[in-house]
């Protein structure tokens, strides 16, 4: 190669010097120096292929659920990243469907509308109801499987026992259970897609075991079980208590459903789209119409989403949009419950509306004022062989339903060993917390779908889903395209974050003195379950990478070896050169 009078180069690493303060490997060089050897710290071998080109990346999700299953579908179809990325899904049921296969209670169903229940990527035409039926749900989840051949990438009856983060490979090692075998693997990536009610639980109640009749959870519920004509209670208020009182009072001799605190019973959400309430159901004509005009299918979706998402302002304390809303709540419940007074003082709220979930719980109150059930808000002091004692005296059962919730604690199921030995349940101890409810301290490469404080009960939490996808398939892009080992969210930036969020969130409805599983079922403390913002206001902050708000450590000690051998994957396939020119 012919060198200018004035030009250097090294034999070493084909880098140039021009002249006086000249470049080599990033440091100045003058015009008497030697370039600097290739002993120095910082220097490494030119990598011999195109600027991006990736590396082999291995990307393991726990879950296949809503969550599991659009990651999948982005990773195959709309990113394409199938190439460069292994994929695999750990799942620990037989099937597909997260919580759609386990709840298979009485009365199951969304709360939220059909169609805006849907991934964003596959509208259904023929819900057949306005609130569409747990069952239905997990037939429109295996059918969407299958059509797009999302469970080649799953492996079922597989449980994580542990995933242990390893600095000198930069690796995850993880163990897993696979029809009682115990294996070993590992990933480059480790994304939690199991969930938050995920780890339901019994309640802390004395005696419970000692029941003689037929014991439930509402999370686990035994499908021969029989309440016809028996004596049940049922323990809880939440979203699944509320569904399954209405479905068995009246085939039940009597009910009695076991009441801690109150709450607040929504009017149907977006009741313009269902005038007929919960029970809306949609004609073949209208169904048809759909699947011929997919336009006016986007266009019903859409005027839901914008709905739901307009309604923030209710969250807000104080807010006129509130103060609306409880005022006309109340004065539903009162009427729903035929306006008597013990009931009316019992069963609606002090504290505002939107401080627990709300549920629009059609029915509930109709079945709680029904000759054969009564609502009880003494406090209980055991279960008993033959039914449930309070402090006012027992009641005697034939069946007890424990709706009684889960552990929202955000810790995951199995043991989780980040960065120097530090574990989620001592960072988490007091207070979960997490970078936009995705990244969690400590844990490099891992990344959470719903974590502490996102966006799980602003609407539709679909919507949610689908950007947390992106982002995270785009941070796995970047890992290996860029030459990057690990990346890890900076605990500063997680500390201000918070910050941040819990100001915010005293704002808001949700910290206005209710318990709630927004507070990790506490009274009095911080929020860790909700977004500090919009649905809308969570999305444009997804869609900006903040590369400086994470400790990103490099294969090399070169951060720039990336750039390869100087030309890319354009020039290298020999496609046009020119295409930058408008035409």
């Amino acid at each position: 190669m012919t060198i200018n009078n004035n030009e250097t180069e090294t034999a070493s690493s084909g880098l140039h010097t021009n002249g006086t303060n000249g470049i080599a490997n990033g440091f100045k060089v003058t015009e008497h120096e030697t370039p600097l050897p290739s002993t120095h710290p910082k220097w490494v071998p030119l990598k011999k292929e195109p600027l991006y080109r990736p590396r082999k990346l291995r990307v393991v999700c726990i879950g296949a659920g809503y969550a599991g299953l659009t990651l999948a579908y982005k990773y195959k179809h709309k990113m394409k990243l199938d190439s460069f990325i292994d994929f695999q899904i750990y799942e620990k049921n037989h099937d597909v469907g997260g919580t759609w296969l386990e709840n298979r209670y009485p009365g199951v169903a969304c709360d939220v509308p059909a169609h805006v229940y849907t991934f964003s990527w596959e509208p259904n035409p023929d819900w057949s109801r306005y609130y569409a039926s747990g069952p239905e749900i997990w037939e429109y989840i295996k059918k969407t499987t299958t059509k797009y051949h999302l469970d080649d990438y799953v492996q079922f009856n597989t449980r994580v026992i542990e995933t242990i983060w390893d600095e000198d490979s930069a690796t995850w090692k993880i163990k897993v259970e696979h029809d009682g075998q115990v294996s070993n693997t590992e990933a480059d990536v480790v994304v939690n897609a199991a969930g938050i009610l995920n780890k339901w639980r019994w309640p802390n109640i004395a005696g419970l075991r000692d029941f003689k009749g037929t014991l439930l959870h509402s999370a686990a519920w035994d499908a021969t079980a029989d309440w016809k004509g028996r004596r049940v209670g049922v323990i809880g208020n939440g979203s699944s208590a509320i569904q399954i009182v209405p479905s068995i009072q009246p085939e039940v001799s009597h009910l009695v459903n076991y009441i801690r605190s109150p709450t607040w019973i929504s009017t149907n959400f977006n009741l313009d789209f269902a005038p007929q309430g919960k029970g809306f159901v949609f004609s073949e004509e209208q169904k048809q119409r759909f699947r011929d005009h997919p336009e006016e299918l986007t266009k019903y979706r859409r005027a839901i989403e914008h709905d739901f998402n307009h309604n923030f302002p209710t969250f807000l304390k104080d807010s006129k949009e509130q103060e609306m809303v409880t005022t006309a709540f109340r004065e539903i419940m009162a009427e729903r419950l035929g306006h008597d007074p013990e009931l009316v003082e019992k069963l609606i709220p002090s504290w505002q509306v939107g401080c627990r979930r709300l549920t629009p719980g059609e029915g509930y109150l109709e079945a709680l004022t029904a000759k054969n059930s009564e609502a009880c808000f003494d406090r209980i002091v055991r279960v008993t062989p033959s039914g449930i004692e309070t402090e006012a005296g027992e009641t005697q059962l034939d069946m007890i339903v424990c709706a009684t919730g889960f552990d929202v604690s955000f810790h995951p199921f199995w043991r989780l060993v980040g960065r120097d030995g530090r574990t989620l349940e001592k960072e988490w101890e007091d207070v979960p917390r997490a970078y936009f409810g995705i990244c969690a301290p400590g844990m490099p490469n891992y990344f959470i779908f719903n974590g502490p404080n996102c966006p799980v009960g602003h609407g539709s939490l679909l919507a949610v889903i689908d950007w947390t996808a992106e982002y995270i398939l785009r941070w796995c892009s970047k890992i290996a395209t860029h030459d990057i080992s690990s990346i890890l969210v900076k605990d500063d930036v997680l500390e201000e974050f918070n910050l941040y969020a819990q100001e915010f969130l005293k704002g808001t409805v949700w910290a206005s003195g209710c318990r709630s599983w927004y507070k990790n079922n506490k009274v009095d403390g911080p929020v860790t379950a909700m977004y500090a913002g919009s649905v809308i206001h969570y999305k444009e902050c997804l869609e900006k990478d903040r590369g400086e708000d994470f400790d990103i450590r490099y294969r090399s000690p070169n951060r720039f070896r990336f750039l390869g051998n100087g030309q890319t994957e354009r020039e290298e396939r020999g496609d046009d050169l020119g295409f930058y020119l408008e035409v």
